[in-house]
């Protein structure tokens, strides 16, 4: 049995798994992934129940994504500054801290709206830490050959707790609590501090050159700027973060108000998104080659279109679920190809401004997408948002995909 494991392990589809370093790291956040998937689905049915608002939903998405969009590039510098491992610890020690209090509140029933504004914004903070140090420790854990099998492995990880968690949440929370949700949340965070402390042979971060942080900031712009292989993906990202990339706010209220299901109905609508990102994932790594990531880039995009104009006309539960499995697919090739992208372009020495840059895109600039998306479904309802993002998104990626037709047919 442990022959078969290891030659699995050796097989090219997981050869990011050959690293122990990155074993842990794999199997820590697994963990708690899943804790956070049920906390999060947990805590939007809450805030739908305390305020029957699909707005202030979206303003508690905004909130916490807000310190995200202030202090990604301020992240970046950091993490290219700071070594990575003991930060990620940090921050996974303060998303612990976070849940304890979220779970002690609710335990005793003191948990109001505006707490959970608050702790949004606290766990915002942490995340604009936490996710460029996180992904530029990739490479520190596999190196260069094994990062782009890396990414997707990563992407893997975090779309199985996606469908996991959810499904997960759903139950918990229909025979139990929300509570116990954020217990568990908080408990799965132990897994990953633990698998980051028993690392060995961490090769160093490299160090960038000691300038102001405003002019370490610029390089990395200018970086990205100047490299068409980032750039256009980084601003193909951006735009349908803005626009389609807003489910989280999205579908609490149309499971509620269209579909008009309970919280079993809603969790089986999440996880079905995170199934479809799961079966990305897990195309990224069979088919992922770097030849293919930009065939993954568009096609994505396309994807995420279509699925958004049908969602938009869709009322029955099913059949929004498959769409939901879709849109899922079509996220995660369209975020992890642009990773990927990226990840195999940018020196050693900008890779945590560059990724600062990506969670800006992926991860900030989708706050300002849920408030907008929040608004139009309180206005017009959840269809209409989608159907809205939908027709935004086809705009943007019309535009973009022009502009790299002809730079690279300038470039030959």
């Amino acid at each position: 049995m442990t022959d078969f494991i290891q030659g699995m392990i050796r097989a090219p589809f997981w050869a990011a798994l050959r690293h122990r370093n990155f074993r842990l790291f794999y199997c820590g956040q697994m963990i708690s992934l899943i804790g956070f998937w049920m906390q999060n689905m947990a805590l939007s049915w809450v805030v739908l129940e305390l305020t029957n608002s699909a707005f202030l939903l979206g303003l508690v998405t905004f909130v916490q994504f807000v310190p995200n969009l202030a202090f990604s590039l301020f992240a970046g510098v950091i993490a290219d500054r700071v070594p990575r491992r003991p930060l990620i610890i940090i921050t996974q020690m303060m998303f612990m801290l976070l849940a304890v209090i979220l779970t002690a509140l609710s335990f005793t029933g003191l948990l109001q709206y505006w707490h959970i504004v608050l702790l949004s914004a606290l766990m915002g903070l942490f995340q604009a830490l936490d996710i460029p140090a996180r992904q530029s420790f990739l490479v520190q854990m596999v190196g260069r050959e094994d990062l782009t099998n890396a990414i997707a492995l990563n992407s893997t990880m975090f779309n199985t707790a996606r469908v996991v968690g959810p499904a997960l949440g759903g139950i918990v929370l229909a025979y139990l609590s929300a509570t116990t949700c954020f217990l568990l949340n908080a408990v799965s965070f132990l897994f990953v501090i633990l698998g980051l402390l028993a690392m060995k042979g961490v090769p160093g971060s490299p160090v960038a050159e000691r300038k102001d942080m405003l002019g370490q900031i610029k390089d990395g712009l200018v970086y990205i700027w100047s490299t068409l292989e980032v750039r256009i993906p980084m601003a193909l990202l951006a735009s349908l973060s803005i626009s389609a990339l807003n489910f989280g706010v999205l579908i609490p209220v149309f499971a509620k108000n269209v579909l008009h299901q309970g919280p079993d109905g809603f969790g089986l609508l999440v996880s079905s998104l995170g199934l479809g990102s799961l079966a990305g994932a897990l195309c990224l790594i069979v088919f992922g080659r770097r030849k293919h990531q930009v065939k993954f880039l568009w096609g994505g995009a396309a994807g995420i279109i279509v699925f958004q104009l049908l969602l938009g006309q869709m009322q029955l539960y099913w059949p929004s679920a498959l769409l939901l499995v879709g849109s899922g697919w079509s996220m995660v090739s369209l975020s992890a190809s642009v990773n990927s992208l990226i990840q195999m372009q940018v020196p050693d020495c900008l890779r945590g401004r560059v990724m600062g840059v990506y969670s800006l895109s992926f991860i900030g600039l989708s706050s300002l997408g849920g408030m907008f998306a929040g608004a139009v479904a309180r206005w017009f309802g959840p269809s209409a948002a989608f159907t809205c993002g939908g027709l935004l998104a086809l705009l943007a990626t019309m535009v973009l995909a022009k502009g790299w037709r002809s730079r690279k047919a300038k470039a030959i």
